[in-house]
């Protein structure tokens, strides 16, 4: 990997739109969404195809990804794994969920992936020997 490629990926991940990836739900989900996710200043991504899925989650590397249970329990460990490797929290909907729940759940979940997402803090330039055997200096 060229060092300029490496730029280029960093400048995608600077300049990406913060944003929630809502999977394989009804229209009328999607609109709930679309207005706690403009309050909250994310753009949400609605995704129905569930085959196209982890291409998109990929590509656009939302910080958190919503599923309706139903959809969430068909592969659960598949879509925590997805999010696991793009860093994003999982946020499941459970039929009749209130708006001030998975608001407070959007809200916590996008906490979570930025914090995920911090860089390491730098590290000192020095470096802790560990303690052992060392040679004599002499020969």
């Amino acid at each position: 990997m060229t060092h300029e490629h490496e730029d280029d990926e960093a400048t995608k991940a600077v300049n990406a739109p913060r944003s929630v990836l809502l999977v394989g739900s009804s229209e009328a989900l999607a609109a709930r969404c679309r207005g706690m996710c403009l309050r909250a200043r994310v753009m949400l991504i609605v995704e129905t195809d569930l085959a196209a899925l982890t291409n998109t989650a990929v590509e656009r590397k939302p910080l958190a990804l919503l599923f309706p249970d139903d959809i969430y329990a068909f592969d659960s460990a598949e879509f925590d794994a997805l999010a696991r490797d793009i860093q994003a929290a999982v946020v499941t909907l459970e039929p009749g969920v209130t708006d001030e729940v998975i608001e407070a759940r959007l809200a916590e979940a996008l906490l979570r992936a930025e914090l995920l997402r911090q860089p390491e803090p730098s590290s000192s330039r020095y470096v802790l020997v560990p303690d052992g055997p060392r040679r004599s200096k002499r020969r």
